[in-house]
């Protein structure tokens, strides 16, 4: 570190060192720093705002996702912060060789102390970049939250509820709570159920080249869908072979507005309840908020009544 300090301070001290030479018969040696400054800020700030434009540009076209271009700005910023705050060190002048590292040192302190849940926040969306739980577009649940997410960046994920606010979640939250994502595919699903999955070829892709080119694109990518699932609570006083049989009767009524007939199983019990598990499969996540709370309402509604 001490090393790499005094490579900086001497380089600097070059550099002032040939500038005090070129000024000399114009007598500005005492403005020397401002002059190299001034300009060096100026500079600093265009090819900022340069790159920053360019990388924004460029992953544009080759259809980098939002969130990806998000954390590499983020990043570019951190280093170009780093130049200005070397150069605002540099006006310390002489003292800068003996102050410089105890100044460091400070700061860095009173950035994790001040900014610890910032930084915890930073490192979750590196995690949640990488690891990619979840993408823009899904429909999540977290913790008591649950919406389709909009952004994803390095400090927080947006997501809109199903009452339509925007919520921003630090995703330091996400990597600590329960995370449900309901996005699957299709043929996942059904293999795990020990269906055979068979995808239905488009009338105009009858030729072997383009049917063999669809099955490809199934291997790589399948069919999504969201299958979303919701608890319901019935008195344990109330008759279960009358409820079970309301439960079959509502959800062959909804048959045909989603995927396939939704379904429920026994889940749970306490001393007073007992829970019900639903399941219902929609294409948009969007449906969940709407198809979805239509479904549910029906649904809770007949315990209370019966």
């Amino acid at each position: 570190m001490q090393n790499w300090w005094d490579w900086i301070v001497d380089w600097w001290n070059s550099v002032l060192a040939y500038f005090a030479s070129v000024l000399g018969p114009f007598s500005a040696q005492d403005y020397l720093v401002g002059i190299i400054i001034i300009p060096a800020f100026i500079l600093l700030y265009f090819l900022y705002l340069v790159t920053i434009r360019s990388i924004k540009i460029g992953f544009k076209r080759v259809g980098m996702p939002r969130e990806a271009t998000g954390g590499v700005v983020f990043g570019v910023r951190l280093v170009f912060f780093f130049l200005a705050f070397l150069a605002i060190l540099a006006l310390a002048g002489e003292v800068l060789q003996t102050y410089a590292i105890t100044v460091g040192a400070l700061f860095g302190t009173a950035i994790g102390f001040a900014f610890s849940k910032a930084l915890s926040n930073m490192v979750s969306g590196l995690y949640v970049l990488a690891a990619r739980p979840f993408r823009v577009g899904d429909y999540i649940r977290i913790g008591d939250s649950e919406g389709i997410v909009l952004e994803i960046t390095l400090n927080y994920t947006r997501i809109l509820r199903p009452d339509h606010t925007r919520q921003y979640l630090p995703n330091v939250t996400m990597v600590d709570s329960r995370l449900t994502n309901f996005r699957v595919r299709i043929d996942d699903y059904l293999s795990e159920r020990g269906i055979e999955y068979h995808h239905e070829d488009d009338d105009d892709k009858d030729s072997r080249i383009e049917n063999a080119l669809e099955k490809i694109k199934n291997l790589t990518r399948g069919d999504e869908v969201f299958r979303y699932t919701f608890d319901v609570e019935i008195a344990r006083e109330c008759s279960r072979s009358k409820i079970e049989r309301i439960f079959h009767e509502v959800c062959k009524n909804w048959n045909e507005k989603f995927i396939q007939e939704p379904e429920f199983i026994f889940w749970n019990s306490t001393a007073t309840t007992i829970t019900y598990r639903f399941a219902f499969m929609v294409i948009e996540p969007k449906d969940i908020m709407t198809l979805g709370t239509d479904f549910r309402s029906e649904v809770s509604s007949y315990p209370s009544t019966s």
